[in-house]
């Protein structure tokens, strides 16, 4: 390590978190937040003939050895307790004409077998639902549970998965995209 490395590693030590006890404004997160592109997800589970699941954009993947993802669900969402509760989730990354299924996953109150109306669905190892034709699909069992804020994050190992090769849904600024290509 260089001097100058060095003093850059010294000036965040001495930041502790009493110089920073405050937090930027929601409303200023939320709206920095709007301007990041994110893939859609849905995120499935199922306890006993109870099937549940939201939509999400946090997620993304976390090891290869093993395999692992990482979701992060607010604890108030109805899935959040029967994904708790059944040990295991899936992640159905959405192809981008499944905005759909996306829009009925986040809609409130909504009966959660009702969101499975939309589209076709199986399963593979842990019984969590599967949605036929997303881009790809994560079947998992939960490893870790992190709370953090209003969220839990669930770090998943991966037991299965399935993928096609097809364009994938995005979401930003509170408007679902397509990805294009630049050439």
């Amino acid at each position: 390590m260089n001097a100058h490395q060095h003093a850059r590693v010294l000036s965040a030590a001495a930041l502790s978190s009493d110089a920073f006890s405050g937090s930027v404004d929601p409303s200023a997160f939320k709206l920095s937040m709007r301007q990041i592109a994110s893939p859609v997800g849905i995120i499935t589970t199922r306890e006993g003939d109870l099937r549940n699941g939201l939509t999400a954009t946090s997620i993304c993947s976390v090891s290869m050895e093993p395999p692992t993802m990482l979701v992060c669900v607010n604890r108030n969402a109805s899935a959040e307790k029967t994904i708790a509760a059944s040990g295991a989730f899936a992640i159905n990354m959405l192809a981008d004409a499944q905005h759909p299924v996306a829009r009925l996953f986040s809609t409130p109150k909504l009966c959660p077998e009702d969101r499975f109306a939309g589209g076709q669905w199986s399963e593979l190892v842990t019984g969590a639902p599967i949605l036929e034709g997303a881009v790809a699909t994560f079947d998992c069992v939960v490893q870790e549970c992190i709370t953090s804020g209003s969220h839990n994050l669930y770090i998943g190992r991966v037991i299965a998965t399935r993928s096609l090769d097809q364009d994938i849904l995005l979401y930003r600024d509170g408007a679902f995209r397509r990805l294009e290509s630049i050439n």
